[in-house]
């Protein structure tokens, strides 16, 4: 073999070299993920909205408890007669028991919002994941004396790792037809606005009661949001009450992640 075609062996080996541990790299110390390889086996099972035949829609709450903004939902709730689901966050549930015990009292359904609302869900390992719902399943638990099995993952983000890891530990994941909150909503009318847009029978709204100082316009958009479905013939359910009414399996249709 002449020198050159030596050289050129040697600099091929060497790249091929680089390439090989990269790759391995890769493997070993990337996040285990089933969402590129099994999306197709996941992705349909995520609740949107739930097929049916009658005029209801569920009213969402997500990351509360929260003693600006839940008490004063809660009497307006009262006083339109509907019964929503929070999706609270298992911490929040431990610094405020008594706004939780008056959630359960009036009647509303409780679902597993994680532990610490993680900011990107899709990027905590298994383990990570497991233990969010395990010690959010805890405090609930604890607090309503029965589990639920309804989860909403912070900030939608749902992946297959996430989903799996719900599915077994015995949820459901429940996301939204429609977010109140969003850019293109920045009051509280344009939020209830938004919602009437994207409505449909089955439909699962998306509000908030805590977190963020803002949430003072879901206060405000909640009432709206009632009143305007009432007129137009709906009637409000219970996440659970929504999927015991499904007449087909629950799918797809989302207006977005926030």
């Amino acid at each position: 073999m002449s020198i050159n075609r030596q050289k050129n062996y040697a600099w091929f080996r060497m790249g091929f070299e680089i390439v090989l541990v990269a790759l391995l790299g890769v493997a070993l110390f990337s996040k285990p993920t089933e969402r590129h390889i099994n999306k197709a086996s996941w992705h349909n099972q995520v609740v949107y909205f739930v097929p049916t035949d009658q005029k209801v829609a569920a009213l969402t709450f997500d990351d509360g408890p929260d003693p600006r903004f839940t008490p004063t939902i809660l009497n307006e709730l009262d006083k339109l007669g509907v019964k929503a689901t929070f999706f609270m966050i298992g911490k929040q549930m431990e610094e405020y028991p008594d706004i939780v015990q008056d959630v359960i009292k009036r009647g509303h359904a409780i679902g597993n919002h994680t532990y610490t609302h993680p900011h990107d869900i899709e990027a905590d390992t298994r383990t990570q994941v497991i233990t969010e719902l395990e010690e959010c399943e805890k405090v609930i638990e604890k607090m309503t004396g029965s589990r639920t099995y309804l989860f909403r993952p912070p900030r939608g983000l749902v992946d297959g790792t996430v989903f799996t890891v719900a599915e077994d530990e015995g949820y459901r994941t429940i996301l939204w037809t429609v977010c109140a909150d969003h850019h293109d909503a920045p009051t509280p009318q344009a939020m209830a606005i938004r919602v009437l847009h994207h409505m449909r029978p089955g439909g699962i709204i998306l509000a908030h009661d805590g977190t963020f100082s803002s949430r003072w316009k879901d206060v405000e958009a909640t009432p709206l949001i009632i009143n305007e479905l009432k007129e137009q013939g709906y009637r409000f359910v219970t996440v659970p009450e929504l999927l015991d009414m499904a007449k087909e399996p629950p799918t797809q249709l989302a207006d977005g992640r926030r």
